[in-house]
């Protein structure tokens, strides 16, 4: 007999391997094969296969066992990663190096726990109450947007107790292994037999947590977006909290999927529902609500967290002309710094890089002598200051963060202000640019018209091809021919808009329409059939944030 076999490589074809007599195997089985003269523990996809035509007997390899102590791959997954590939344009191969490098070493011994599906619920206000009964009822993918402090987090801990309670398992999605840290109290409170899985859990850990997920039992798992490919036998409710951030896409090695989207298609698979929670959502989400693809609840009232914060936005420009700034700081500022100070708060300066916090720490000492109670950031390490920690939170240089070559920086700025909002009790923002749409009332609504009139995401579909060489003007010539190429092939694929700087980096939009995928998989057969010719490197980043 004859069989196919998915290999942990990049390969667009699955080898075929003959099988020893008195071997049984079935589809999904694990067995170790050479190929490329490198033993390799690879999945059965196919039995009962014929050889192509023209290749000896010989020539075709036995495999050499079947590894029993690795679970078979289930029906389920092997359509999860085939939708995988197809949608992100790599390789099952691909697929299956980047979910299973966590267990190709056998288990130690592993006893299933008792789990309870009972949790402890979490009380309601009657604003929380509609919503998590609307969410109940609604059949479509949630948006659950709320105003920092509204309780999104408890609507959804009540969403993952009823799921339980029915005995289906829960997934709780986090961006960072940060923001699983800042829950865990919350959850444990909820749900005592938690299982964690991200990076930061030993391998062992990591496959208690795949084996339990297997035995069908109902389990709540709080992960880092790799969660999403744990076999879980009942999946009930996936939540992905804090949707917006770019920490959910997964940059290198393919598949370079996005979480988002990822579970989307998940829950088409077991029939799962999917929240996703954030005070200030992405614009793809904002765009699917809008056209009736998510359904969406608000919650705009804070619950059980006091006022709500302020903020401000002081115009440098404005004061600069008046000749009310010192260095880098408006009076304005330095006023609200002393306010806060005076009453016993501490105060956290975000600086655009971590270069210039030294300079703003030198400005800041002289006016307050050590610059005691002040911290200094940079807008990356912002995002995992504790909330309630700072009374004030200043943004130093606004402009740099909204951005003139990417995109998406407005976006990401509005989130970072958002955020950084619901972690103080005021928020003073500096920037010369007070009218940007970042800085109005209807902040979204402009950035997506922006992107309409633009053509861009999420009006469209964008896909980044990136190629490497050491020899800048090859790269160069490739990348222009490539391009030129792709505007040749791609004709009638949903018309896309191709662009290039000769530099190594080609975009493409597509529109959203049903010559999308089709226009994908054309592109992605002229990127592989341009690589083979010329022995160069590509990457292909679907969505790319």
């Amino acid at each position: 007999m004859y069989i196919q076999v998915i290999v942990p490589l990049k390969l667009d074809w699955e080898p075929v391997y003959s099988v020893p007599e008195g071997l049984e195997l079935v589809k999904g089985d694990r067995v170790s094969v050479i190929f490329s003269g490198k033993e390799y523990i690879s999945v059965v996809s196919k039995l009962d296969v014929t050889p192509r035509d023209g290749i000896r007997e010989s020539e075709i390899l036995p495999v050499l066992d079947k590894v029993d102590y690795l679970p078979r791959i289930t029906e389920l997954e092997f359509r999860y990663w085939e939708m995988t590939a197809s949608y992100y344009l790599c390789t099952l191969g691909e697929v299956y190096k980047s979910v299973y490098f966590r267990d190709q070493q056998p288990p130690r011994k592993w006893t299933s726990r008792d789990r309870s599906a009972v949790a402890t619920l979490t009380e309601l206000s009657a604003a929380q109450e509609k919503v998590y009964k609307g969410i109940l009822d609604a059949p479509k993918t949630v948006l659950l947007q709320g105003v920092n402090g509204s309780g999104k987090r408890e609507v959804c801990l009540r969403l993952a107790a009823s799921a339980m309670k029915e005995g289906k398992s829960v997934l709780y999605l986090v961006p960072e292994i940060a923001f699983s840290n800042t829950l865990e109290q919350r959850v444990s409170g909820h749900f005592p037999d938690y299982m964690l899985y991200h990076s930061g859990q030993t391998p062992a850990k990591k496959r208690d947590v795949v084996l339990e997920a297997r035995t069908g039992k109902p389990v709540f798992v709080l992960g880092a977006r790799s969660a999403l490919w744990i076999p879980f036998k009942n999946l009930g409710l996936i939540i992905l909290d804090q949707e917006h951030e770019a920490s959910f896409k997964q940059d290198s090695p393919a598949p370079r999927y996005n979480a988002r989207e990822s579970a989307i298609m998940l829950s088409t698979l077991c029939g799962a529902k999917v929240v996703l929670i954030s005070s200030t959502p992405s614009l793809e989400s904002l765009y699917n609500a809008d056209n009736g693809i998510f359904t969406k609840f608000e919650l705009n009232e804070r619950f059980n967290s006091g006022e709500a914060p302020e903020s401000v936005v002081i115009d440098l420009g404005a004061e600069k002309r008046k000749r009310a700034v010192s260095g880098s700081f408006s009076l304005k500022l330095l006023a609200h710094i002393k306010n806060a100070l005076e009453d016993g708060g501490k105060v956290l300066v975000v600086c655009r890089a971590k270069a210039a916090i030294d300079e703003c720490w030198e400005e800041l000492e002289a006016i307050f002598p050590g610059a005691a109670g002040i911290d200094f950031v940079s807008p990356i390490g912002a995002k995992t200051v504790p909330e309630g920690e700072y009374a004030l939170i200043a943004v130093l240089m606004a402009d740099s963060i909204l951005g003139r070559e990417d995109f998406r920086s407005d976006e990401r700025a509005l989130q970072l202000f958002s955020l950084l909002g619901g972690k103080t009790g005021l928020l003073v923002i500096q920037t010369r640019e007070s009218s940007h749409p970042v800085f109005s009332s209807a902040r979204a609504a402009s950035l997506l018209s922006e992107r309409k009139v633009a053509g861009y995401p999420p009006y469209t579909r964008l896909v980044t091809v990136s190629m490497s060489d050491t020899d800048q003007h090859r790269l160069s010539l490739r990348s222009r021919f490539l391009m030129n190429r792709l505007r040749e092939k791609l004709q009638g694929f949903s018309e896309p808009q191709i662009l290039g700087s000769g530099e190594g980096v080609i975009r493409i939009f597509f529109k959203r329409d049903r010559n999308l995928q089709p226009g994908k998989q054309a592109l992605y057969r002229e990127i592989t059939s341009f690589e083979q010719q010329y022995s160069c490197h590509i990457v292909i980043d679907v969505d790319p944030v």
